[in-house]
């Protein structure tokens, strides 16, 4: 049992053994404490409370099933103790049937609480979703985004804000309708959420059709390598029949000790802005630096030659 709890605080959940681990070690607590009972004085064992910790055990595990399996299993391996033990005096059989009453109170009443804790926690899940996440995008929403933005800045943490905007996209609602424009914000979720995980970072859905982006603080080189991973991904990507392509702009700037929430974002809503004013499909650094991707796919095909 000790080499078995070890193996799973070693193992990670998402192992193939882990479930098979979880399960089976109810099998060898059973086990276990079958053998234990059989060697300390029987039905009468001291020991005999370590069956409901199994009861509970298998309820958590198996839900309702593994709390009348490990109800029924304990009843025969119990029963089988008492019939082999052959003492059949009043004392013996009275306790015997105390603790089979026991076994089944707990197993019932565990079930009920397991499942009505399960139930709870899903509800929780289910609000803590509607509360900070984008419904249509699957992305962080607004309201997680101001929050993570003032604790950051609060904590003086040092940081990398990116603000984008897709570009033209009230004349592709216009052109093909409101479920494309829907459909388009929807793989962009799928695109950024991705990117966010490979980059250590978070995205959120501003509003509309604007995105943000709360980075780790790294160099310049590093954030250009970034842009070069998200527009890669955007023009790799077959959005919908009608609009295949779609292009966006950005601004990118950096927190700066105790700068306001309020005061970083305005700065990054200008570079963005500044980025859409100056044609689109760029990235504006608060340094000055316009990326261009397409310019710097040439760059970088220049430098392999």
């Amino acid at each position: 049992m000790a080499v078995t709890q070890v193996a799973l605080i070693k193992m990670s959940a998402g192992n193939e053994y882990f479930n098979l681990l979880t399960k089976a070690g109810i099998v060898f607590d059973y086990i276990a404490l079958m053998w234990l009972l059989a060697l300390t004085n029987g039905v009468l064992s001291p020991l005999f409370p370590i069956a409901y910790l199994v009861v509970m055990h298998a309820t958590i595990y198996w839900r309702t099933k593994g709390a009348i399996i490990s109800s029924f299993s304990l009843t025969a391996g119990y029963s089988t103790i008492f019939a082999v033990q052959a003492q059949f005096d009043f004392n013996t059989t009275f306790v015997f049937i105390l603790n089979l009453i026991f076994i089944w109170i707990i197993g019932v009443f565990g079930s009920l609480i397991v499942i009505r804790e399960r139930k709870h926690l899903k509800q929780k899940e289910i609000f803590h979703e509607l509360m900070f996440t984008d419904y249509l995008t699957g992305l962080y929403n607004h309201r997680h985004f101001q929050e993570q933005l003032r604790i950051m800045t609060s904590a003086r943490q040092n940081f990398l804000l990116v603000m984008g905007d897709i570009d033209h996209f009230k004349q592709i609602n216009d052109q093909f309708g409101h479920l494309t424009g829907d459909e388009i914000l929807k793989n962009l979720g799928g695109i950024f959420r991705n990117l966010a995980d490979d980059y250590d970072a978070q995205a959120f859905r501003y509003g509309g059709e604007e995105f943000a982006f709360l980075l780790p603080a790294i160099e310049e080189t590093r954030q250009i390598r970034f842009f070069d991973d998200l527009y890669a991904r955007l023009s790799s990507e077959k959005f919908t029949d009608e609009c295949i392509s779609v292009t966006m702009s950005f601004g990118i700037a950096a927190s700066k000790g105790g700068v306001l929430p309020d005061k970083l974002l305005g700065y990054t809503d200008q570079l963005l802005y500044s980025a859409k004013a100056n044609g689109k499909k760029q990235v504006k650094f608060e340094s000055g630096y316009t990326y261009y991707h397409s310019k710097a796919n040439e760059e970088i095909a220049a430098s392999k030659q």
